[in-house]
Protein backbone atom coordinates (compact mmCIF):
# COMPACT_ATOMS: atom_id res chain seq x y z
CA UNK A 1 0.00 0.00 0.00
CA UNK A 2 2.26 2.67 -1.13
CA UNK A 3 -0.51 5.43 -1.38
CA UNK A 4 -3.37 6.73 0.81
CA UNK A 5 -6.41 5.75 -1.31
CA UNK A 6 -9.03 8.51 -1.14
CA UNK A 7 -12.38 6.83 -2.68
CA UNK A 8 -16.21 8.84 -3.59
CA UNK A 9 -18.19 5.67 -4.12
CA UNK A 10 -21.82 7.62 -5.69
CA UNK A 11 -25.41 5.62 -6.34
CA UNK A 12 -28.40 5.97 -5.17
CA UNK A 13 -30.12 4.12 -1.79
CA UNK A 14 -29.51 0.49 -1.93
CA UNK A 15 -26.74 0.68 -4.59
CA UNK A 16 -24.01 -1.21 -2.07
CA UNK A 17 -21.95 1.87 -1.23
CA UNK A 18 -22.18 1.32 2.53
CA UNK A 19 -22.25 -2.74 2.51
CA UNK A 20 -19.09 -2.45 0.52
CA UNK A 21 -16.85 -0.64 3.18
CA UNK A 22 -18.27 -2.66 5.44
CA UNK A 23 -17.16 -6.12 3.39
CA UNK A 24 -13.92 -4.30 3.11
CA UNK A 25 -13.33 -3.88 7.10
CA UNK A 26 -14.28 -7.63 7.42
CA UNK A 27 -11.62 -8.35 4.79
CA UNK A 28 -9.23 -6.53 6.56
CA UNK A 29 -10.06 -7.40 10.12
CA UNK A 30 -6.57 -9.78 10.44
CA UNK A 31 -4.41 -6.87 9.40
CA UNK A 32 -5.55 -4.75 12.66
CA UNK A 33 -6.74 -2.00 10.54
CA UNK A 34 -9.35 0.36 11.85
CA UNK A 35 -12.29 1.86 10.27
CA UNK A 36 -13.56 5.24 11.71
CA UNK A 37 -16.86 6.37 10.77
CA UNK A 38 -18.71 9.26 11.09
CA UNK A 39 -22.21 8.56 10.30
CA UNK A 40 -24.51 11.35 8.88
CA UNK A 41 -28.08 9.28 8.68
CA UNK A 42 -27.76 6.56 11.65
CA UNK A 43 -27.40 4.08 8.95
CA UNK A 44 -24.41 1.68 10.44
CA UNK A 45 -25.22 0.78 13.62
CA UNK A 46 -28.48 -1.07 12.00
CA UNK A 47 -26.20 -2.25 9.74
CA UNK A 48 -24.04 -3.63 12.38
CA UNK A 49 -26.25 -5.24 14.44
CA UNK A 50 -28.29 -7.19 11.76
CA UNK A 51 -25.19 -8.15 9.27
CA UNK A 52 -21.86 -7.25 10.67
CA UNK A 53 -21.74 -7.43 14.83
CA UNK A 54 -18.42 -9.28 14.86
CA UNK A 55 -17.01 -6.15 13.39
CA UNK A 56 -18.33 -4.01 16.64
CA UNK A 57 -15.41 -3.51 18.77
CA UNK A 58 -17.08 -5.00 21.81
CA UNK A 59 -16.87 -8.78 19.58
CA UNK A 60 -13.49 -7.57 18.46
CA UNK A 61 -14.68 -5.96 15.32
CA UNK A 62 -12.77 -2.94 14.15
CA UNK A 63 -15.16 -0.43 12.87
CA UNK A 64 -15.92 2.50 15.28
CA UNK A 65 -18.90 4.70 14.69
CA UNK A 66 -19.69 8.21 15.52
CA UNK A 67 -23.37 9.83 14.62
CA UNK A 68 -23.45 13.16 13.23
CA UNK A 69 -26.94 14.91 13.38
CA UNK A 70 -25.64 18.79 13.84
CA UNK A 71 -23.23 20.56 12.77
CA UNK A 72 -21.40 20.32 15.81
CA UNK A 73 -21.39 16.73 16.17
CA UNK A 74 -19.68 17.08 12.65
CA UNK A 75 -17.08 19.33 14.03
CA UNK A 76 -16.69 17.06 16.83
CA UNK A 77 -16.29 14.15 14.33
CA UNK A 78 -13.10 15.58 12.67
CA UNK A 79 -11.76 16.60 16.07
CA UNK A 80 -11.82 12.89 16.91
CA UNK A 81 -10.35 11.48 13.36
CA UNK A 82 -7.53 14.48 13.37
CA UNK A 83 -6.80 13.35 17.13
CA UNK A 84 -7.56 16.63 18.30
CA UNK A 85 -8.15 18.12 21.77
CA UNK A 86 -11.87 17.39 22.79
CA UNK A 87 -13.05 18.96 25.93
CA UNK A 88 -13.69 16.70 29.08
CA UNK A 89 -17.50 18.19 28.79
CA UNK A 90 -17.63 16.65 24.83
CA UNK A 91 -15.83 13.45 25.85
CA UNK A 92 -17.99 12.82 29.01
CA UNK A 93 -21.14 13.05 26.81
CA UNK A 94 -19.27 10.66 24.17
CA UNK A 95 -18.11 8.30 27.01
CA UNK A 96 -22.03 7.64 27.70
CA UNK A 97 -22.81 7.79 23.96
CA UNK A 98 -20.15 6.22 22.27
CA UNK A 99 -17.61 4.38 24.47
CA UNK A 100 -15.71 2.74 21.64
CA UNK A 101 -15.24 5.99 20.01
CA UNK A 102 -13.76 7.57 23.46
CA UNK A 103 -11.80 4.35 23.85
CA UNK A 104 -10.42 4.60 20.73
CA UNK A 105 -9.70 8.26 20.75
CA UNK A 106 -8.14 7.90 24.11
CA UNK A 107 -5.71 4.66 23.42
CA UNK A 108 -5.20 4.01 19.77
CA UNK A 109 -2.75 5.92 17.36
CA UNK A 110 -3.73 6.94 13.39
CA UNK A 111 -1.98 4.68 11.58
CA UNK A 112 -1.69 4.44 7.62
CA UNK A 113 -3.11 1.20 7.06
CA UNK A 114 -6.87 2.33 8.99
CA UNK A 115 -9.43 3.91 7.25
CA UNK A 116 -11.64 6.60 7.57
CA UNK A 117 -15.40 6.68 6.49
CA UNK A 118 -17.61 9.21 5.94
CA UNK A 119 -21.04 7.80 5.01
CA UNK A 120 -23.21 10.47 3.49
CA UNK A 121 -20.87 13.12 2.78
CA UNK A 122 -23.65 14.90 0.87
CA UNK A 123 -25.34 15.23 4.35
CA UNK A 124 -22.37 17.64 5.68
CA UNK A 125 -23.58 20.29 3.01
CA UNK A 126 -27.13 20.19 3.78
CA UNK A 127 -26.68 20.35 7.66
CA UNK A 128 -23.86 23.06 7.62
CA UNK A 129 -26.52 25.64 5.45
CA UNK A 130 -29.12 24.79 8.71
CA UNK A 131 -26.57 25.56 10.94
CA UNK A 132 -25.89 28.92 9.09
CA UNK A 133 -29.08 29.85 9.08
CA UNK A 134 -30.23 28.67 12.88
CA UNK A 135 -27.09 31.18 13.88
CA UNK A 136 -27.32 34.43 11.66
CA UNK A 137 -30.94 34.01 11.41
CA UNK A 138 -32.05 32.99 14.86
CA UNK A 139 -34.66 30.48 12.89
CA UNK A 140 -35.35 27.01 12.51
CA UNK A 141 -34.02 26.59 8.34
CA UNK A 142 -37.00 25.01 7.80
CA UNK A 143 -39.32 27.76 8.71
CA UNK A 144 -36.97 30.79 7.41
CA UNK A 145 -37.13 29.22 4.38
CA UNK A 146 -41.03 28.60 4.18
CA UNK A 147 -41.25 32.55 4.96
CA UNK A 148 -38.81 33.61 2.27
CA UNK A 149 -40.96 31.46 0.22
CA UNK A 150 -43.89 33.03 0.86
CA UNK A 151 -42.64 36.49 0.07
CA UNK A 152 -41.30 35.20 -2.77
CA UNK A 153 -44.87 34.36 -3.95
CA UNK A 154 -46.51 37.52 -2.54
CA UNK A 155 -44.29 39.90 -4.83
CA UNK A 156 -42.10 40.90 -2.06
CA UNK A 157 -38.71 39.96 -3.23
CA UNK A 158 -37.87 40.41 -6.43
CA UNK A 159 -33.70 39.84 -8.21
CA UNK A 160 -31.80 42.83 -8.90
CA UNK A 161 -33.78 42.39 -12.45
CA UNK A 162 -36.91 42.99 -10.90
CA UNK A 163 -37.72 38.88 -11.91
CA UNK A 164 -39.25 36.41 -9.77
CA UNK A 165 -36.21 34.39 -8.05
CA UNK A 166 -35.86 31.13 -9.42
CA UNK A 167 -34.36 29.56 -6.19
CA UNK A 168 -35.52 30.11 -3.06
CA UNK A 169 -32.11 29.26 -1.04
CA UNK A 170 -30.29 31.42 -3.32
CA UNK A 171 -32.62 34.37 -2.76
CA UNK A 172 -32.87 33.46 1.11
CA UNK A 173 -28.99 33.33 1.32
CA UNK A 174 -26.69 36.54 -0.01
CA UNK A 175 -24.01 35.58 -2.52
CA UNK A 176 -20.75 37.88 -1.09
CA UNK A 177 -21.93 37.63 2.43
CA UNK A 178 -23.04 34.11 3.47
CA UNK A 179 -22.18 31.57 0.95
CA UNK A 180 -18.40 32.81 1.89
CA UNK A 181 -18.55 31.92 5.28
CA UNK A 182 -20.85 28.99 4.51
CA UNK A 183 -17.77 27.40 1.96
CA UNK A 184 -15.68 28.16 4.86
CA UNK A 185 -17.20 26.11 7.52
CA UNK A 186 -18.02 23.64 5.42
CA UNK A 187 -14.15 23.61 4.19
CA UNK A 188 -13.48 23.31 7.97
CA UNK A 189 -15.16 19.70 7.77
CA UNK A 190 -14.12 18.20 4.33
CA UNK A 191 -10.11 19.58 3.54
CA UNK A 192 -8.72 17.72 6.89
CA UNK A 193 -11.28 14.69 5.66
CA UNK A 194 -9.54 14.91 1.75
CA UNK A 195 -5.76 16.28 2.21
CA UNK A 196 -4.83 15.97 6.48
CA UNK A 197 -6.09 12.38 7.62
CA UNK A 198 -3.02 10.25 6.96
CA UNK A 199 -5.24 7.21 6.66
CA UNK A 200 -7.22 5.73 4.15
CA UNK A 201 -10.29 7.71 2.88
CA UNK A 202 -13.76 6.14 1.94
CA UNK A 203 -16.85 8.43 1.46
CA UNK A 204 -20.59 7.77 0.58
CA UNK A 205 -22.80 9.76 -1.41
CA UNK A 206 -26.40 9.81 -2.97
CA UNK A 207 -26.00 11.52 -6.61
CA UNK A 208 -28.76 13.69 -8.14
CA UNK A 209 -29.42 14.93 -11.68
CA UNK A 210 -27.55 17.69 -13.06
CA UNK A 211 -29.12 20.40 -14.04
CA UNK A 212 -29.84 21.44 -17.79
CA UNK A 213 -28.42 24.71 -17.17
CA UNK A 214 -25.20 23.54 -15.69
CA UNK A 215 -22.34 25.87 -16.36
CA UNK A 216 -19.27 24.10 -14.76
CA UNK A 217 -16.93 22.94 -17.16
CA UNK A 218 -15.01 20.40 -14.70
CA UNK A 219 -17.88 19.17 -13.65
CA UNK A 220 -19.51 18.61 -16.87
CA UNK A 221 -16.12 16.63 -18.22
CA UNK A 222 -16.34 14.46 -15.24
CA UNK A 223 -20.09 13.56 -14.80
CA UNK A 224 -21.80 14.99 -17.92
CA UNK A 225 -21.68 11.49 -19.46
CA UNK A 226 -23.59 9.76 -16.37
CA UNK A 227 -26.50 12.77 -16.33
CA UNK A 228 -25.85 12.48 -12.54
CA UNK A 229 -23.41 13.94 -10.21
CA UNK A 230 -22.65 13.35 -6.52
CA UNK A 231 -25.11 14.97 -4.54
CA UNK A 232 -24.09 17.91 -1.97
CA UNK A 233 -20.88 20.24 -2.08
CA UNK A 234 -19.64 20.52 -6.36
CA UNK A 235 -15.99 20.31 -5.27
CA UNK A 236 -16.04 17.32 -4.19
CA UNK A 237 -16.12 15.84 -7.33
CA UNK A 238 -12.46 17.22 -7.86
CA UNK A 239 -10.97 16.40 -4.62
CA UNK A 240 -11.52 12.80 -4.22
CA UNK A 241 -8.81 10.75 -6.16
CA UNK A 242 -11.23 7.71 -7.47
CA UNK A 243 -14.96 7.94 -7.82
CA UNK A 244 -16.95 4.88 -8.65
CA UNK A 245 -21.20 5.14 -9.84
CA UNK A 246 -22.94 2.15 -7.85
CA UNK A 247 -25.96 0.52 -9.66
CA UNK A 248 -28.23 -1.30 -7.85
CA UNK A 249 -29.87 -4.30 -10.14
CA UNK A 250 -32.34 -7.07 -10.28
CA UNK A 251 -30.38 -9.72 -8.28
CA UNK A 252 -26.48 -7.95 -8.20
CA UNK A 253 -24.85 -4.95 -8.28
CA UNK A 254 -23.27 -3.13 -10.30
CA UNK A 255 -19.97 -0.77 -10.50
CA UNK A 256 -18.82 2.20 -12.92
CA UNK A 257 -15.50 3.90 -12.87
CA UNK A 258 -15.94 7.67 -12.98
CA UNK A 259 -12.59 8.97 -12.95
CA UNK A 260 -9.15 7.25 -11.09
CA UNK A 261 -5.54 7.13 -10.49
CA UNK A 262 -3.70 7.53 -14.10
CA UNK A 263 -7.00 8.06 -16.12
CA UNK A 264 -8.49 5.99 -18.65
CA UNK A 265 -5.10 5.61 -21.13
CA UNK A 266 -4.34 2.62 -19.41
CA UNK A 267 -1.29 3.58 -17.81
CA UNK A 268 -2.91 3.85 -14.36
CA UNK A 269 -5.60 1.20 -12.67
CA UNK A 270 -8.06 -0.29 -15.40
CA UNK A 271 -11.46 1.21 -15.30
CA UNK A 272 -15.10 -0.95 -14.48
CA UNK A 273 -17.83 -0.05 -17.00
CA UNK A 274 -20.92 -1.45 -15.10
CA UNK A 275 -19.24 -4.45 -14.03
CA UNK A 276 -21.47 -7.11 -12.02
CA UNK A 277 -19.71 -6.33 -8.58
CA UNK A 278 -19.55 -8.58 -5.51
CA UNK A 279 -16.54 -7.78 -3.45
CA UNK A 280 -15.75 -3.92 -3.91
CA UNK A 281 -12.18 -5.23 -1.80
CA UNK A 282 -11.28 -8.01 -4.14
CA UNK A 283 -12.39 -6.61 -7.95
CA UNK A 284 -11.26 -3.12 -6.88
CA UNK A 285 -8.11 -3.11 -4.42
CA UNK A 286 -6.82 -6.30 -4.62
CA UNK A 287 -7.19 -6.63 -9.10
CA UNK A 288 -6.61 -3.14 -10.13
CA UNK A 289 -5.03 -1.18 -6.75
CA UNK A 290 -2.45 -4.08 -5.99
CA UNK A 291 -3.43 -5.11 -2.25
CA UNK A 292 -2.53 -8.24 -1.07
CA UNK A 293 -5.28 -10.50 0.44
CA UNK A 294 -4.55 -10.94 3.93
CA UNK A 295 -3.87 -14.39 5.67
CA UNK A 296 -5.81 -15.26 8.45
CA UNK A 297 -4.34 -15.25 12.12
Amino acid sequence: MAILERILAMGITGSGKSYQWLKTAEALLPTGARFRCLDTDNAIPFMLDAQFPHLKPENGGNVYVHQAASWPDYKLGIDWLQRKPISAESLKELEYLEPDVVKDYKEAKINPWDWTIIDMVDNAWKTVQAYFVGEVFGEDPGDYFLMVRKEIEAGLRKTKKGEMPKSTITEGLDGWRDWGVINKLYDDFILPVVYRIKTHVYATTKVERINRDEKDAELLLLFGDLGVRPAGQKALGHQMHSIFLFIPGKDRWYITTVKDRGGKDGSGRGYFNKVPMNSFFLQYLVAKAGWEIPQKQ
